[in-house]
């Protein structure tokens, strides 16, 4: 690797534009540049790393091995300039926080209420899309319901536990007599089922609930946990979902948790951090506010 003099931050722009559009003469037009001078910038990119970015075949290029290493640092250097350009001493750090629609919304309230001095951008990423993302500029801390790491440049710790559990409106839950109820008492009463967009393909989603998606009745469908709630308390539909989540809708009395005999769902939700992106005083701070809120969930149950 060359000296750091020799870099300049429009070869770096240039080359994360060529990753982003997959093609040189796409992020030619991107840059309102001729094809040649993105191949130019990429070649003394090469030479500053080190080592071919690119993987260049009859189908066009790829990014090298090599390339998607040195992407994350490359990004972190054209978001600090860009930082610099832009900086306002009274504006508060922005951090990018991607969770599953299930909690998405009661974790952004917590954060907006107790994590002073910040300002976030929320992202609704189901499981698959957060690893997908997680060599993108995309997000800077992610919840996961997963015990494996996103990798090397981001900490993986455990955050706390959710419960989840069945949800109805009043009037349902009536008719279904005194708690607990039987499974088989579930099945003839429609679910809102989760549902998972996929680029351009919407296919069915998870929810953890112990009765089988082939032994429930459909009922309504819905992306988002919010959405599920909201048709949930609206019709004669079980909905199942984190506790945390429904909290808002408890405390109305739009709907009301339904005991199943043997059903206990409890799941860890693990706190990862983008290492470079995020100061560590910044991510003790983040999963401190959000640790205290799960044990304070669990408690008032």
């Amino acid at each position: 690797m060359r000296d750091a003099e020799s870099l300049r931050f429009d070869d770096v722009v240039t080359f994360l534009t060529v990753h982003q559009t997959r093609s040189i003469s796409a992020a030619a037009r991107q840059l309102q540049v001729t094809p040649s001078q993105v191949s130019k910038a990429v070649a003394r990119l090469e030479l500053f790393v080190g080592d071919q970015l690119l993987a260049r075949g009859p189908k066009g290029v790829a990014v090298s091995m090599a390339g998607l290493r040195a992407i994350p640092r490359l990004e972190e250097i054209a978001r600090g300039v860009r930082d610099l350009r832009s900086q306002q001493p009274d504006i508060a750090p922005m951090i990018r926080v991607a969770a599953p629609s299930s909690i998405l919304s009661c974790v952004a309230g917590v954060l907006a209420r107790h994590a002073r001095g910040m300002r976030f951008s929320c992202l609704e990423l189901d499981p698959v899309r957060t690893r997908a993302l997680a060599f993108e500029d995309v997000y800077d801390v992610a919840l996961l319901a997963d015990d494996r790491s996103l990798g090397d440049l981001y900490t993986h710790e455990r955050l706390g536990e959710v419960e989840s559990c069945l949800f109805a409106r009043p009037s349902l839950a009536q008719r279904l007599g005194p708690p607990p109820v039987a499974q088989d008492d579930l099945r003839d009463i429609p679910f809102v089922m989760p549902l998972l967009l996929q680029d351009t393909r919407v296919s069915r989603g998870q929810d953890l609930c112990p009765l089988p998606f082939e032994h429930r009745a459909q009922g309504h469908a819905a992306a988002t946990f919010g959405a599920a709630l909201e048709l949930a308390s609206s019709s004669d539909s079980f909905v199942f979902g984190p506790r945390v989540a429904a909290r808002g809708h408890l405390t109305r009395r739009e709907l009301v948790e339904i005991e199943v005999q043997g059903w206990s769902i409890r799941w860890t939700i693990y706190f990862a951090c983008h290492t470079t992106r995020v100061q560590a005083k910044t991510a003790r701070a983040l999963k401190g506010v959000l640790s205290r809120w799960l044990e304070e969930s669990l408690k008032d149950t």
